[in-house]
């Protein structure tokens, strides 16, 4: 199978490192926006087409399917192009800027009828898969409250910072992948939310912090928390409260099993969001997949090849598109919001 890879940032190099340890899959080409920075891509990642335009692309090699990791402001222009040209799509989380956009690309990859599938990773790495194993399994009872928390001290790349170009901060920059987790936990949408999301310390038009209350038709409160104000580097954690148990998740620098103390400068990559250099540092080993990434392409790729629909598609990114439109309203109102189903 033959796979064009659409960005060339932080996330694409990720994708990259996946798609190189996947047997039977090749990524013939690569896009960015940027000539010598693709091009150097290109050449680290042994991707034989380096293109700056879809036209360009689509000159190329033949491929399949593409995996967009563009900015979020090219996330609908590119899914549009892909699915006119029948190409199977895996786009990385949020599936569009608003709920509108993101309806516009469920329905044209309805019209194509190719494999389509939401880049949520974290329902995919493996702590998270067995946690969701767990809840379904009943073991905790019925879930009573789920409060997860994202945070680092902010993205990798200068157009996360500016709302014209990524819809948002912190909440549509990571709140949407506790959104789909809690949505895939419960099995169920939220019917309202009531959100917070200011702007505390960066120069930015976007919202570095965010707080949102999810209510769930069984009952069930969901708090979202995502962060850019968390110093030394990436946290996430997940505590979910039932009926007849408890789960507790804690996934940041601190509860690694492997910690280095450096005292001179370090070049090597450590892991993501690292904020400095020496002293104390946290490799994530595998970090790929412990993030679950690389089971999630591997499933795109199977969803291809079987015609199998993928766990979570298109239409669950408009859900979760829907729910931040939502908690952004109830931001900018200071008031509950409804969020239809």
């Amino acid at each position: 199978m033959r796979v064009a890879l659409l960005g060339t940032g932080f996330i694409a190099e990720f994708r990259a490192r996946v798609y190189a340890r996947l047997q039977g899959v090749e990524v013939v080409a690569v896009l960015g926006r940027d000539g010598v920075k693709t091009k150097d891509f290109a050449a680290r990642a042994g991707i034989g087409h380096a293109a700056t335009s879809w036209d360009q692309l689509m000159g190329g090699p033949a491929f399949e399917a593409v995996d967009l990791c563009l900015p979020n402001h090219r996330h609908l222009e590119y899914a549009l192009l892909a699915a006119e040209a029948g190409k199977h799509i895996l786009c990385e989380k949020p599936l569009g800027m608003t709920e509108a956009e993101s309806l516009q690309m469920l329905a044209a990859v309805e019209r194509a009828g190719v494999i389509h599938a939401y880049g949520e990773n974290m329902i995919y790495a493996p702590d998270f898969r067995e946690i969701i194993d767990i809840v379904a399994a009943g073991t905790i009872g019925k879930p009573l409250w789920i409060r997860g928390r994202e945070a680092h001290f902010g993205p990798h790349s200068p157009w996360f910072w500016k709302k014209a170009e990524s819809g948002g901060g912190s909440l549509i920059d990571m709140g949407c992948h506790l959104i789909a987790v809690f949505n895939l936990l419960l099995g169920e949408v939220p019917t309202s939310v009531f959100c917070h999301a200011p702007t505390l310390h960066h120069d930015t038009d976007c919202d570095d912090v965010s707080v949102a209350l999810l209510k769930y038709p069984g009952g069930t409160l969901g708090q979202c928390e995502a962060s850019w104000l968390q110093r030394g580097g990436m946290q996430v954690t997940l505590e979910i409260s039932g009926s007849e148990g408890m789960v507790s998740y804690d996934r940041s620098g601190l509860s690694q099993p492997i910690k280095v103390f450096a005292r001179n400068q370090v070049q090597r990559y450590f892991s993501e969001k690292v904020e400095h250099d020496r002293g104390w540092l946290f490799p994530t080993v595998d970090e790929y997949w412990r993030y679950g990434y690389y089971d999630q392409i591997r499933s795109f790729v199977e969803c291809i090849e079987s015609g199998r629909r993928p766990r979570l598609t298109f239409a669950d990114g408009v859900v979760v598109n829907r729910v931040m439109d939502a908690a952004y309203a109830s931001a900018a109102s200071g008031t509950w919001q409804p969020i239809r189903s």
